[in-house]
C-alpha cells in the first residue's frame, strides 16, 4: 500500500511556462541502492512534467529551490523523506510495501513533478543562501505527513514450539489460527493446538497422557506497529481435553477430563514481507481446575498425573496476512 501526498506551496495563479530553478540531491541507505540516483529521478519528473524543471546535484545560483530526497529501506518495504526549502519548502513522506523500489520510484517522481508544476510564474527571488535555508528550515513552514492507517485485516498462522511443565515432561506441540486485526493495534485469534502424547509409569505400568484443545486469543500491541517488527501482549482462554490410557496393567482403561486454562504473555512479530512474517511466542499456562490421573493396585490409589499449577508454551510459527 503507497501512501502518497503533494508538497504544500504558495505561488501566483497566472498559467506560463517556467524556467528550471531546483536542485535534486538523493540519498539512499543500505539495502535502497535499487532505488534511483538523482539523475534517474530528474528524467522520470522531466518525463512526468513535460519540461526540465529541476537539476541533478546542487544548482548554483540559478537554482531556487533545493529538493532533497533520502530512500530507505527496511522490513515493512521502501520510504522516501522528500525536504524542500528556499523559494518553494515543505516535507512530505512516501511508504510503499512492495518487493521493488520502482512504484516508490513513481511515487517521488510523481510528487516533485506536482510541486514544480512548470505551468506556474516564476516564484520570487528565493533568498541568497539555500544550503543555510535547509539545513534548518523554519518549523512553521513545514508540513508534516501523516501515516496511512492500515485497514482491517485478516490472516493465518501455523506454528510448533515446545510445552514446559504442562504434561509430566516436554513435549513437542503443533498450533494454529486464524484471526482478524480490526485496527493497527488490536487483533482476534481462533486457534488451537495438539500436543504430543507423554507418558508416566507409576506401579510398574504406564499411563500416556494426551492433551489437545482449541483457544480464544486477544492482543494488544504494545511497541511498533503492523507494518513493522512489534511487541504485543496475549492472553486466551484455552478448552479441549486432556486424556490418560493406562498400559501394561491387570485391567487397563482410557479416561478424559476437561482442559480449562488461560495463556498469556509476549509476542513479537518479525515481517518478512508486507503478507508474511515470523512470529515468536512466549505464554504462561495456568489451567482453571488441576484435573489428572489415579491408578489402584491392591485396592491403593496412586496418582499417575495431575496437571501442574504453572506451565509455559514457546513457538515459532509463519503468519500470512490480507
Amino acid at each position: 500500500m503507497l501512501a502518497v501526498a503533494t508538497l504544500s506551496q504558495s505561488r501566483p495563479s497566472a498559467a506560463q511556462p517556467a524556467a528550471r530553478s531546483a536542485s535534486l540531491v538523493v540519498t539512499r541507505a543500505d539495502g535502497a541502492q535499487d532505488c534511483p540516483d538523482a539523475a534517474a529521478l530528474v528524467d522520470q519528473v522531466r518525463t512526468i512534467a513535460g519540461a526540465d524543471v529541476v537539476a541533478a546535484g546542487l544548482g548554483g545560483a540559478a537554482s531556487r529551490t533545493l529538493i532533497q530526497v533520502a530512500i530507505e529501506h527496511n522490513f515493512s518495504g521502501y520510504s522516501a523523506q522528500i525536504s524542500a526549502a528556499g523559494a518553494r519548502h515543505g516535507s512530505r513522506t512516501l511508504q510503499d510495501w512492495g518487493p521493488t523500489c520502482s512504484s516508490l520510484a513513481d511515487a517521488v517522481a510523481v510528487t516533485i513533478a506536482i510541486f514544480l508544476d512548470p505551468y506556474a510564474n516564476p516564484l520570487p527571488k528565493a533568498p541568497a543562501s539555500i544550503a543555510a535555508t535547509a539545513a534548518s528550515p523554519p518549523a512553521s513552514t513545514v508540513v508534516k505527513a501523516h501515516e496511512p492507517t492500515p485497514p482491517s485485516s485478516f490472516f493465518a498462522e501455523a506454528s510448533g514450539g515446545g510445552a514446559l511443565n504442562v504434561l509430566a515432561h516436554s513435549v513437542p506441540f503443533v498450533a494454529g489460527q486464524l484471526g482478524w486485526r480490526p485496527s493497527p493495534r488490536w487483533a482476534v485469534a481462533l486457534g488451537g493446538a495438539i500436543l504430543t502424547t507423554d507418558s508416566t509409569a507409576p506401579n510398574g505400568g504406564r499411563v500416556e497422557l494426551r492433551l489437545a484443545y482449541a483457544s480464544l486469543q486477544a492482543c494488544g500491541t504494545a511497541l511498533g506497529d503492523v507494518r513493522g517488527p512489534n511487541l504485543a501482549w496475549c492472553v486466551a482462554q484455552q478448552v479441549g481435553s486432556l486424556g490418560g490410557a493406562g498400559d501394561r496393567y491387570r485391567t487397563s482403561s482410557s479416561e478424559h477430563a476437561w482442559w480449562l486454562a488461560m495463556a498469556l504473555g509476549p509476542q513479537a512479530t518479525f515481517p518478512l514481507t508486507p503478507a508474511l512474517a515470523w512470529v515468536l511466542t512466549g505464554n504462561a499456562v495456568i489451567p482453571w481446575v488441576r484435573q489428572g490421573f489415579d491408578t489402584q493396585t491392591n485396592g491403593l490409589r496412586t496418582t499417575a498425573f495431575r496437571s501442574p499449577a504453572l506451565g509455559g508454551l514457546v513457538s515459532l510459527g509463519i503468519r500470512g496476512n490480507w
